[in-house]
């Protein structure tokens, strides 16, 4: 999985299945955790779903703030647990 593709899966994922609504779309770097739109419980269910849609796991090491922060940062560690080099 690409960065690119991440981004839009990612972002596709919490505007429609966590915020319920596609209207306004999320920027890549908008801070997911501060906004309340990351919860733990929103974090866990992101998780089940990129391992059951996409097979690529998320070591319980990297759930971490800094890697769930942003949109951004949640598509550079799907592009590197998937083996695609992230590009800055």
């Amino acid at each position: 999985m690409t960065k690119d593709e991440a981004v839009a899966a990612v972002r596709d994922y919490l505007q429609n299945v966590v915020l319920g609504s596609a209207e306004e779309e999320i920027a890549p770097d908008a801070p997911l955790l501060e906004w309340g739109i990351l919860t733990s419980l929103t974090t866990v269910q992101l998780i089940g779903h990129i391992q059951t849609e996409y097979g690529i796991a998320i070591p319980h090491d990297r759930v971490v703030g800094s890697n769930f922060a942003t949109i951004d940062n949640i598509a550079n560690l799907l592009a590197e647990l998937s083996g695609t080099p992230a590009q800055v």
